[in-house]
C-alpha cells in the first residue's frame, strides 16, 4: 500500500518483534471512537464488517518505519491535552464527556501506546521510544471526519509511571492526574483486578513498570500490592507536576469537565457542548449500553482496618498533597 493511502488508516496494534516491530492498521474513516476504550470500537468496526455479509475490511501490517513515513502526509492533530488517572477514580468519565464533543477526538488506552510504554529499554532505547511514541500518538489522533480540531489522549493507570517518556514527546501537552479517596479505589481496584494487579506474579516486570522492588513482590499481600502500586502512580504524577498539570478529585466530576478540564486543554465549549456532557454524565462510563450512572461511594468507602493502614500508610500523605494542589489550581 502507498504511504499515501496508509495515510488515511489508523494503527491499531503493536508487536515489538525483531528484528524490526510491526505496526497493524485499519481502515476506520467514518468510524467515531465513542466507546469508552480504543479496542471496543476496533472492536466494533471488526464486527460490523462481518454482520454486513461482506467480507471482513483487511488489516494491514507494515513496519515501524510506516509510522514516520506517514506522519507528514494527511492531518495529524497535536495533543490537546492528556488524561492521567490513579485507577477507578472517574477518568473514563472525563474522556467520554469529551467524546461528545464533535469536533474533539478521544483516544482512550489505546494497545499500540501501552506496548510501546511497557518496552523492555532492550528493544528500544528511550530515544527511540519518544520518537515513535509521538509519531504512533499523532498517527492515532489523524484526522477522520476531516471537521476535528481537537485531540484527547487518555491513558491507561499505569502509563503516568511512564510520563517523562511522553512530555519529552509532547512537552508542551497539558495534563490533568484524576484521583480518588485511596480507601475507594483499593476497594474497587481489589474487587475487579485491572491488568497491572497482574504484575505481581511478574516481579522484574512490576519493578520495571511500579517501582516495587521485585524480591519482595512474591511474599507481598495482594492488598498492600494494590496500595503500593497506587501510591507509585501518585508519586510519579506529583514528581512529574512541571507547571502543565491540573489535578482532579473525582468528586469534581462532572462539572471539571465542562470547567476547569476544559480550560486547561484550550477547548472551547459552546452551550450546547454542555448540555451533551450533561447528558452524557447521567449514565455508566464504561458500559457500551446507555445504562444509569448509579453512586457507588458508600460501598467503597466500607473497608477492613488492614486496608485503611495500607491506605494511610502509603497514600495518605500523597493524596493529602494531591489535594492541596488541586486547592491551589481550581478554588477560589
Amino acid at each position: 500500500m502507498e504511504a499515501s493511502e496508509l495515510a488515511q488508516w489508523t494503527p491499531i496494534r503493536l508487536t515489538l518483534e525483531r528484528p524490526e516491530p510491526v505496526v497493524d492498521w485499519c481502515d476506520l474513516r467514518g468510524i467515531a471512537f465513542r466507546e469508552p476504550f480504543f479496542m471496543q470500537t476496533v472492536a466494533r468496526w471488526a464486527n460490523q464488517s462481518a454482520d454486513g455479509g461482506e467480507a471482513p475490511r483487511p488489516v494491514i501490517r507494515t513496519v515501524l518505519s510506516a509510522l514516520e513515513a506517514v506522519d507528514t502526509i494527511g492531518e495529524c492533530l497535536e495533543p490537546s491535552g492528556f488524561i492521567f488517572h490513579m485507577s477507578r477514580c472517574g477518568s473514563t468519565v472525563l474522556s467520554r464527556l469529551f467524546g461528545t464533543v464533535p469536533d474533539t477526538v478521544v483516544v482512550s488506552e489505546a494497545e499500540p501506546i501501552n506496548s510501546f510504554l511497557e518496552a523492555d529499554p532492550d528493544e528500544l532505547n528511550e530515544a527511540a521510544l519518544v520518537v515513535c511514541l509521538r509519531l504512533m500518538i499523532r498517527a492515532l489522533g489523524r484526522k477522520r471526519f476531516g471537521d476535528e480540531r481537537h485531540y484527547v489522549v487518555k491513558f491507561s493507570s499505569w502509563n503516568v509511571r511512564r510520563l517523562a517518556l511522553l512530555r519529552a514527546a509532547f512537552p508542551n501537552t497539558p495534563w490533568v492526574f484524576v484521583y480518588r479517596q485511596p480507601v475507594e479505589v483499593i476497594n474497587s481496584v481489589l474487587k475487579g483486578s485491572p491488568g497491572w494487579m497482574q504484575l505481581q506474579r511478574f516481579p522484574a516486570q512490576a519493578e520495571y513498570l511500579l517501582g516495587i522492588p521485585a524480591v519482595e513482590c512474591a511474599a507481598m499481600p495482594p492488598e498492600e500490592f494494590c496500595a503500593r502500586g497506587l501510591a507509585s502512580f501518585c508519586a510519579m504524577a506529583l514528581a512529574a507536576d512541571d507547571g502543565h498539570a491540573l489535578f482532579i478529585n473525582y468528586r469534581d466530576l462532572p462539572q471539571a469537565a465542562w470547567g476547569p478540564v476544559a480550560h486547561h486543554f484550550n477547548i472551547p465549549l459552546a452551550a450546547e457542548h454542555v448540555a451533551r456532557m450533561r447528558e452524557e454524565a447521567r449514565y455508566s462510563a464504561k458500559e457500551t449500553d446507555r445504562r444509569p450512572f448509579v453512586a457507588d461511594e458508600a460501598e467503597k468507602r466500607s473497608a477492613s482496618a488492614e486496608i485503611r493502614a495500607l491506605s494511610t500508610r502509603w497514600l495518605g500523605e500523597l493524596f493529602a498533597e494531591m489535594q492541596a494542589r488541586r486547592a491551589a489550581a481550581i478554588e477560589p
